[in-house]
């Protein structure tokens, strides 16, 4: 899968300097947290990240070229699962193969082909309305494999969900990383979920936003839902929670 560069990002949203200065970057496969506090321009990253907002200066890179305002390279799954109510779980994660120009019949049979490793078999004929929020996120992450596979930009996909059901998900999100293998962008507000998923984290500070810290996880995620017992961790934890002055 292509490395994601962002180079030199600056952005003034509503004549407010949001993103001063940003230079992240993520290689191929790799998964990089984005933290920060709120109202800092996260999603403001992401969204010209994904080619649907263009930065004031500065470029985005996928596998080296330059793509800087070309949507459709990669996968955006945003905190609500933005599933349509009014359709099952199979034709909800079929649609963006049917706006790829892919029949629907098809578009279907290949969404379903998915559903057990993405552990959705058997609901494929319930509605949003009937599905726990860890269902419908499942749903949601199948949704964005479909778009893209390569490259996932996940605004705070568990933010929402119980400590419980989001311990569940991180050890499936894990398998299913391990299975896929794409590049990963991860926003979150959870350092604990940062250290546990992913291998880069980045702290931005308040608008106008830098990076404050980049930090490289020095421990392998663990495959299962085990704590971190790593001795490096402590020390790691407490560097991000200082740069987000916690």
């Amino acid at each position: 899968m292509p490395k994601v560069v962002a180079e030199g990002i600056k952005k003034n949203l509503g004549g407010v300097l949001t993103l001063q200065e940003i230079n992240i970057e993520v290689e191929d496969h790799a998964i990089a947290g984005v933290l920060g506090p709120s109202g800092c321009g996260k999603s403001t990253l992401f969204n010209i990240i994904a080619g649907l907002m263009r930065p004031d200066r500065g470029n985005v890179y996928i596998g080296g070229a330059a793509v800087t305002g070309n949507a459709g390279l990669a996968s955006y799954m945003r905190q609500k699962d933005l599933l349509l109510p009014n359709l099952n779980v199979l034709d909800n994660v079929s649609i963006p193969l049917v706006l790829k120009g892919m029949p629907k019949k098809k578009a279907r049979l290949e969404a379903e082909q998915h559903l057990s490793t993405f552990g959705l078999q058997g609901f494929e004929h319930y509605y949003p309305g009937q599905l726990s929020g860890g269902m419908r996120q499942r749903a949601a992450l199948l949704r964005t494999y479909l778009f893209s596979s390569g490259i996932w930009l996940l605004d705070e996909p568990f933010a929402s969900l119980d400590a419980i059901t989001k311990r569940k998900m991180h050890t499936w999100l894990i398998q299913v990383l391990d299975q896929f293998q794409p590049t990963v962008l991860f926003i979150t507000h959870d350092v604990d979920e940062a250290l546990y998923l992913c291998d880069k984290v980045y702290v931005l500070s308040e608008r106008p936003t830098v990076v404050k810290l980049e930090v490289e996880i020095p421990f392998s995620r663990p495959h299962h839902s085990h704590t971190i017992v790593d001795p490096a961790y402590g020390p790691v934890r407490d560097a991000i929670m200082d740069a987000l002055s916690i």
